[in-house]
């Protein structure tokens, strides 16, 4: 498989602060993986230094086979790989339509056939589309910030805790629509994660992150029977039971209305 994504040796400190230390992983062209850890582990840090938010000081970073290391934020949006970050940041004043209109910029005249496939993604946006961002709840405006990324036409969504402060209903609605992206479009996901349960469920591989260094890293579903991860991130769950019904059940949904 054809790595979409690949991450060699990145540190990074704030100060005399160090936060990643030799980070490591590759994603594969259509994967889904997903970061857990604490809070203050580095998670977020690691994506704004991937989609260069954060100036890279040590290491190196490729998107689809091209270093994108030395590169400018917009470039790296324009090498095809695209930061939702941590609480949404939309666009408050201006209307839906606006919003995505922006995220656009670099694929201005595939405006409209991107801007109906977001639509498709997501019905409320489109019922929403001249109301003002800062006027969606909160899932509204997630499923916004997700639809802004998508203008950009990525083969690589960086997602920073999209789950942060939605219901469990709109948050398994949110994991279902990255799904579908990951199914119809090819699209490589990496999703930071404070809820384990949904981010496991959804992804192929995981990674736990903590004091700026990989501690375990394997298969979803290995993650999800290893015993700390469980005790720490899953509630001791019994592995018998499924990590997280509610996106199971969104999934399925969205299937059978294709059908």
């Amino acid at each position: 498989m054809t790595d979409a994504l690949t991450v060699s040796n990145v540190s990074f400190a704030y100060g005399r602060a160090q936060v990643l230390r030799d980070v490591s992983f590759r994603v594969g062209e259509g994967e889904i993986a997903t970061i857990i850890g604490p809070n203050g582990a580095g998670k977020s840090t690691l994506l704004n230094v991937i989609a260069r938010s954060h100036k890279l000081r040590k290491g190196t970073v490729s998107v689809s086979g091209v270093d994108t290391s030395g590169m400018r934020q917009a470039s790296v949006v324009k090498a095809g790989c695209v930061l939702v970050p941590e609480g949404r940041q939309v666009f408050s004043t201006l209307s839906v339509a606006d919003n995505l209109q922006l995220g656009g910029y670099t694929h201005r005249k595939e405006h409209k056939r991107l801007v109906e496939e977001v639509y498709g993604y997501f019905p409320r946006l489109f019922e929403r589309r001249d109301q003002l961002a800062g006027t969606l709840s909160g899932g509204e405006q997630q499923m916004l910030a997700v639809g802004r990324a998508y203008m950009s036409e990525p083969s690589v969504m960086l997602l920073d805790e999209p789950s942060l402060g939605l219901s469990p209903q709109m948050t398994a609605q949110v994991m279902a629509v990255l799904g579908k992206l990951r199914r119809d479009r090819g699209l490589t996901i990496v999703l930071v994660e404070q809820n384990a349960r949904a981010a496991l469920e959804l992804a192929d591989r995981g990674y736990l992150l903590n004091g700026g260094e990989f501690l375990l890293e394997g298969a979803a579903d290995e993650l999800r029977d290893d015993p700390m991860i469980r005790h720490i991130y899953l509630g001791g769950a019994a592995s018998s039971e499924p990590i997280a019904p509610s996106v199971d059940a969104a999934l399925e949904r969205e299937l059978s209305d294709e059908t």
